[in-house]
Parts: C-alpha cells; sequence; structure tokens
C-alpha cells in the first residue's frame, strides 16, 4: 500500500511559484504577438498593390527595400529649377505646366493633363514657327493624332483645310465637326481652275492686287510646264512667251489654261522667231491639259468653291490613285495652289493645312522637285499669314530620298523640317533611330523610348526647351470615327 501510495505522488508534475506562472503567460502573449497578423502592415501591404499612384503617402510606403522609405543615410537637399533639374536628369523632370488649346491626352512624365494650340503657343512665347511635323510608322497613331487635335481645335474655332486627302479619311472628321468635303478626279463632274485669282487683299490696290495676281498665275504655269517635262525652269526665251501670253489675258474677268493654250498659239506666228518657237514649245505642253491625256479636272472655270468659313475643308483626291503620276503631281499642285487663293486677301486667318503623305507630295519625281521649293517658299511667309502646316511622315529617310547627301534638294528639306518647332514622334523602327536622333536632336533616352512608345503615344518636341511624352486619349466616338486600320481587322 505505501509503495503504490509513493508511486502516485512521484508521478504528479511539481508545483510551480506564482512568479514562474506569470512569466510563462508573458512568454505565450509575446509568441500570439508574433504570430498574429500586423494589420497596419496588411493594409499598406493591399494599399501598395491596389492603388499604386493614387494613394501613395508623401514619404513613400514604409516598407523594407521600397526605395522611397526612410534610408540611413541622408544626402543634403539640392534647391534648383526644373528647368535645371530637367537638363541634370534628361527625360525623367518636367515642369507640368498646362499650356493653353485643345485636350490632346496626358502627359507620361508630369501626370498631367495635356493641351496645345499653336497660336496660343506662339503668343506665350513657347515657340516661333507654327508649323508642326508629325512622324511615325503605320499603325503607331499617327493619322489619329492628327484628325482628333484638328477636331478638337475646328470645334474651338480654328479652321482647318486638307488639300489632298488620298485615302478619303478626313471626309468622317469634315462631317463629324460640320465641315464640308469636295471630291475631284476620274467620274466626277468637278473643276478646278490653276489661274483662280483668289480672294481680293482689301489692304492693296488695285494694280497691286492686278500685279500679284499676274505673278501667281505665272507662278503656276511654270510649276505645271516643269511637272509635265521633268525640269527644274524654263528657257529664257520661253519666259519672255509666258509673260506676253498672260500680259494679254490680264482684262480677262476669268483666266483658265486653255485661255493660255490659245493666246500661246496665237504668239506662235510672232515675228520675233524666237518668241515664236518659245510659244510654240509651251503650246504643245500644256496641250495635254486641253486635248490630251489630262484634260477634264482642270482645263475650264471651277465648278466647286472653296467655303473658307467652313471648320474643316477637304479635298477628297482617293480616285486619283489609278491615274498616271503626272495627274496625281497636277492634282496636288492644283488643290494646294486652289486653296491657297481662296484662303488669301480678306479670308486670310489661322487655319490649319494638312499635308497628307507629305514626303510623296515633295518628292515628286515628275516635276523634279519644284513642289518642295514651293513649300519652302510658303513656309517662310506661313506666319505672317497665320498658316499652320501639319507635315505627316513616316519616317526621316523620306525627306532623305529627294536628293544626294548634300545637295540642295535635300538641304532644303532639312530646312523645311528644322522650321517645324513643335515635332511629334511615334514609334518608329530601330533601324530609324540614330538618324532620327540626328535631324531632331535627341539623347540616348529620347532614342531609347521613342523606340519602346506603345500605339497612341508620342514624344512631343515643343520649341528648344519643353518636352513632353503624351499618350492621346480618345472618345469611343472619335476613335470609331476617325481610325484607319478598320480594313485591315480587328486588332
Amino acid at each position: 500500500m505505501a509503495d503504490s501510495q509513493q508511486l502516485v505522488l512521484s508521478s504528479r508534475a511539481p508545483l510551480r511559484s506564482r512568479r514562474d506562472r506569470a512569466e510563462d503567460r508573458k512568454e505565450l502573449h509575446r509568441v500570439r504577438k508574433e504570430l498574429r497578423p500586423d494589420k497596419h502592415r496588411v493594409e499598406a501591404e493591399r494599399e501598395a498593390r491596389e492603388f499604386t499612384f493614387s494613394k501613395m503617402p508623401r514619404g513613400g510606403w514604409k516598407l523594407d527595400q521600397n526605395l522611397r522609405g526612410r534610408t540611413r543615410v541622408d544626402p543634403p537637399a539640392h534647391r534648383a529649377s526644373s528647368k535645371t533639374l530637367g537638363a541634370a536628369y534628361p527625360f525623367l523632370t518636367e515642369s507640368g505646366e498646362i499650356l493653353r488649346g485643345p485636350y490632346i491626352g496626358e502627359n507620361m512624365l508630369s501626370r498631367s493633363p495635356f493641351c496645345f494650340d499653336m497660336w496660343d503657343a506662339y503668343d506665350d512665347g513657347v515657340i516661333k514657327s507654327h508649323s508642326v511635323a508629325i512622324l511615325g510608322v503605320k499603325g503607331s497613331g499617327k493619322s489619329m493624332l492628327a484628325k482628333s487635335w484638328a477636331s478638337r481645335l475646328a470645334l474651338m474655332g480654328r479652321h482647318i483645310a486638307v488639300p489632298h486627302d488620298p485615302n478619303a479619311e478626313w471626309s468622317k472628321v469634315a462631317a463629324y465637326v460640320g465641315g464640308k468635303t469636295v471630291a475631284v478626279g476620274p467620274g466626277i463632274d468637278a473643276k478646278v481652275n490653276l489661274l483662280d485669282p483668289g480672294t481680293p487683299d482689301e489692304s492693296l490696290t488695285a494694280q497691286a492686287w492686278r500685279a500679284q495676281v499676274l505673278a501667281d498665275r505665272r507662278a503656276t504655269l511654270k510649276a505645271v510646264v516643269n511637272l509635265l517635262r521633268k525640269t527644274i525652269d524654263l528657257a529664257p526665251e520661253e519666259h519672255t512667251a509666258l509673260d506676253d501670253a498672260l500680259a494679254d489675258l490680264d482684262t480677262n474677268a476669268t483666266v483658265t489654261v486653255v485661255d493660255a493654250f490659245h493666246k500661246l498659239r496665237e504668239h506662235s506666228k510672232d515675228p520675233d522667231e524666237d518668241i515664236a518657237h518659245a510659244s510654240r514649245r509651251l503650246a504643245h505642253t500644256l496641250r495635254r491639259l486641253v486635248a490630251g491625256d489630262l484634260a477634264g479636272p482642270f482645263d475650264g472655270p471651277s465648278t466647286i468653291r472653296f467655303d473658307p468659313t467652313a471648320p474643316i475643308m477637304t479635298v477628297d483626291t482617293s480616285r486619283l490613285k489609278n491615274a498616271n503620276p503626272e495627274m496625281q503631281a497636277l492634282s496636288r499642285l492644283a488643290t494646294s495652289a486652289w486653296v491657297r487663293n481662296a484662303t488669301s486677301g480678306s479670308n486670310r486667318g489661322k487655319r490649319v493645312v494638312v499635308h497628307e503623305e507629305a514626303a510623296i507630295a515633295l518628292m515628286n519625281e515628275v516635276h523634279g522637285g519644284s513642289g518642295l521649293k514651293d513649300r519652302v517658299a510658303d513656309e517662310k511667309t506661313a506666319r505672317h499669314a497665320g498658316t499652320s502646316n501639319w507635315y505627316l511622315l513616316h519616317r526621316i529617310a523620306d525627306l532623305d530620298a529627294l536628293g544626294d547627301e548634300g545637295s540642295a534638294m535635300q538641304t532644303q528639306a532639312r530646312g523645311l523640317l528644322a522650321d517645324c518647332e513643335t515635332r511629334v514622334s511615334y514609334q518608329q523602327h530601330a533601324g530609324e533611330i540614330a538618324r532620327s536622333s540626328r535631324m531632331l536632336g535627341w539623347n540616348r533616352t529620347m532614342g531609347d523610348v521613342v523606340r519602346k512608345l506603345g500605339k497612341g503615344q508620342g514624344l512631343w518636341q515643343i520649341g528648344p526647351d519643353r518636352l513632353a511624352m503624351v499618350r492621346n486619349k480618345l472618345t469611343d466616338l472619335e476613335y470609331d470615327t476617325f481610325r484607319t486600320d478598320a480594313q485591315g481587322g480587328p486588332r
């Protein structure tokens, strides 16, 4: 009995003191606290995943290795302007200042709205030229930007003109804002008079206005002859013969190419053999527009009228796609001159002129590049006329094709691009980055950014100092109306 009782007593655990039990409770509380999830830490992690940009505290998340929290090293603060920081850290610092103009999209550098109007920027001293160059490969969103930007400018009271629409894409834009579209080409009973005088300039006397009209007609006929002959300039005696013919027609209310053709034929019987021979050669050249393969669209008075009060006025030339190169080049020359004359004089004002497929219009092999000369000359007076020329290009190499390295043609093309103080670069092929960097003044970071841009994103160079990386934003209606890739199927 004593042995069994002794066995039971030895199997019981020894009694613990009150102090030991208190320490056990503390230890249990510590272990439970370590195992219990930290509510604040869990909430911070959840917000970091869901609200990365919108709810980040000023000092950053208090997480390990987040590169935004407090560090053990506190470098001294450095105060500088955004312009200085932009030079010290290129393409990482942007002022975020919002310019005046229609909303285009989001500035991805400052996360602020991006707005732009060429004339407002000119008045504010940001740029010194109204003209714009937009570059990008097909499918990058270049055309979508031009259309959405132009439509929003039109809704704000600016006027838009598209003298050459080879794909009939701008007709939808014109309809979207209440503009007008005229079409030229085979099967359309529409004529454009190459020698229309335009709207009289009230600031000029009658004599000065007649002299200006005569000069414009002379320049137009010279361009037509050079186009058809694929030459650069006329012979000296041909200049004289053309001047004599136009001077005889100066009193006519309306002058057409047909009138000039018949007057040159009359002068082919001039007693001066040189003038007679030159008139005969010029008449033979212009005959193609009167009774040859180019007759029809440009051999009579204009049957269509350019409405300078319309928000957008476009010329649909899509029916000329299958025409011969001379007809296409002549059409570009005719519609551009027609729009220029219709917006001169009292109709002069702030107007955007969109040059679709600008490189093709400027290159224009069939007339030796005289279109480039005319464009450079127009660019010199565009600022005073209130015109903003938009050049839509696929790549810089398209301008290089105008001539050999160092040639006059290539120099003029590069000068035309340099005159555009607003340059928008959409995605480009990797092989074009080096060439574009030289022409547009990019650093290595900017070249890498352009190469990696997504669809609808562009690098904006505004004047000598400002940069922006803008994502063009469209409404659903704008996207459905302006998209150009619908025929290629969904993307």
